[in-house]
């Protein structure tokens, strides 16, 4: 789990997020990181259960996410947040920040 901690804030550190805050068990990692006000990522992480859970938060609604639970990934696209869209591919954590910085950006919240 530690080596995710580093990850994440070697991320926050490159694109100017704020690491607001970490809690983790030996299994479990929830994290926040900060965009702006009342714009954030949520990150929910469980190695036990090969889960995990990525989410751009703006006010108190998801707006975009990515899930995945024993390697199989799907969507909660922007466009329905609500939906469940397959993916056949990984989708690594430096890569969702990417699209959730770009999706902000064209809907001009920041």
């Amino acid at each position: 789990m530690i080596d995710f901690i580093s990850l994440l804030q070697r991320i926050s550190d490159k694109y100017g997020l704020k690491l607001a805050s970490v809690d983790f068990t030996d299994v479990t990692l929830l994290a926040r990181l900060e965009i702006g006000p009342h714009i954030y990522i949520s990150i929910y992480r469980n190695e036990k259960k090969g889960k995990l859970n990525m989410a751009l938060i703006v006010g108190n609604e998801r707006i975009y996410g990515i899930d995945s639970e024993g390697g199989i990934y799907h969507e909660h696209p922007a466009w329905d947040p609500d939906a469940h869209l397959p993916l056949h591919k990984e989708v690594h954590l430096e890569e969702f920040i990417l699209r959730s910085l770009r999706l902000i950006e064209e809907r001009g919240l920041l």
